[in-house]
């Protein structure tokens, strides 16, 4: 079976990609997440960032990124989506997920909706994929996504920016 591949691009296309339309989690009204204290107070956790830019025909790129943006939304662990770019053959979303295992599941249900693309093109999209451990609250920018896209690429996963491949805990 093809699996998902993770690809990393070059910082200077994914800067003028990200630069068309910021949004941070504070231009949705959707509830933080946290968890109780013994004390019952409520403390903020961690969200998992996922900074990814999807490149392909162009054709049938604008159905694959509502296919994906739909079963995103659909899911118990669906991310804030806090910035999308259109850019023809190439589109980019950063979201905040609760847990790498909701992004995990996402990315596996996603695959028949790769497959459809290849039928379609005769080839896979290419996807790169960042992620980081981001304050609950903080601002999520597209230009800290490929400030750390352009960290993974020269020194490779770390507490920084990381890949599902090479996973980080997240912070206590």
């Amino acid at each position: 079976m093809d699996r998902f591949i993770e690809v990393h691009f070059s910082i200077g296309v994914v800067v003028n990609l990200l630069a068309q339309h910021p949004r941070t989690v504070a231009d949705h009204p959707r509830t933080p997440h946290r968890t109780r204290t013994a004390q019952g107070a409520r403390e903020r956790r961690p969200l998992l960032a996922e900074s990814r830019t999807v490149l392909g025909d162009r054709r049938y790129l604008a159905p694959l990124a509502a296919a994906l943006r739909k079963r995103a939304a659909g899911g118990d662990g669906a991310p804030e989506e806090v910035h999308f770019s259109d850019g023809g053959d190439r589109i980019h979303v950063i979201a905040l997920w609760r847990s790498p295992t909701d992004l995990r599941e996402f990315v596996e249900a996603s695959h028949g909706d790769l497959l459809d693309f290849r039928a379609l093109t005769g080839a896979f999209p290419r996807v790169g994929r960042v992620l980081w451990w981001a304050a609950d609250g903080a601002a999520v920018t597209p230009e800290e996504a490929a400030a750390r896209a352009e960290h993974l690429r020269e020194h490779g996963p770390r507490p920084h920016a990381f890949t599902l491949a090479s996973p980080v805990p997240a912070p206590a």
